[in-house]
């Protein structure tokens, strides 16, 4: 919270537990709660990010993403993390049922405004900024076909940009041709 310091005592006790754990009390400048908000979606996003990569990575050297999904439990055991790989291995994209991924997007220019702002690069942000743009393109093909599993998809989707530079289908996991080492 920001802002005038009565205000934002007389309204903290209303917001947690009910909307939040805990009130971060950033001053007086309105400005820094928002741009708060925006960097800590950016640590969720960015994390997701890396999650898709590695469960990409895990589906074309022919370990497989549900091994990687299993070490993102015993070292990111952050709840977002698990909830969002496990979207991501089961295709699980819909954006009725968590964050619609055109406020990902949205978020993701915000802050893709904010590090320029302040000349701050988060490369990861980019990187997932085109990754949401390519899930949601493949998405708007799949609803002019009436093939779309969803009606909106689910920001985790970020992990359809990772596949589909990678080679595979972005939103149907089950089309994967399941890569194995030779030894």
């Amino acid at each position: 919270m920001s802002g005038d310091y009565r205000s934002k005592k007389e309204v903290a006790y209303l917001l947690v537990p009910a909307v939040g754990r805990k009130v971060y009390d950033l001053g007086g400048n309105l400005e820094k709660a928002p741009t708060f908000k925006l960097i800590g979606n950016s640590m969720i996003l960015g994390c997701m990010e890396v999650v898709a990569e590695a469960q990409t990575l895990a589906e074309k050297s022919g370990i497989g993403a549900e091994a990687v999904q299993n070490l993102v439990r015993d070292i990111l055991p952050a709840g977002p993390m698990i909830a969002y790989g496990d979207k991501m291995l089961n295709d699980s994209f819909d954006g009725s049922n968590g964050f619609a991924i055109n406020g990902g997007i949205k978020d993701a220019s915000h802050m893709r405004r904010l590090t320029n702002d302040h000349n701050s690069p988060m490369p990861v942000i980019d990187a997932a900024y085109s990754h949401l743009l390519t899930a949601r393109a493949l998405h708007s093909a799949q609803v002019l076909q009436g093939q779309q599993q969803f009606n909106t998809l689910d920001w985790s989707a970020v992990v359809a940009g990772t596949r589909v530079a990678a080679g595979l289908d972005g939103l149907d996991s089950g089309k994967h041709s399941k890569v194995t080492k030779d030894v």
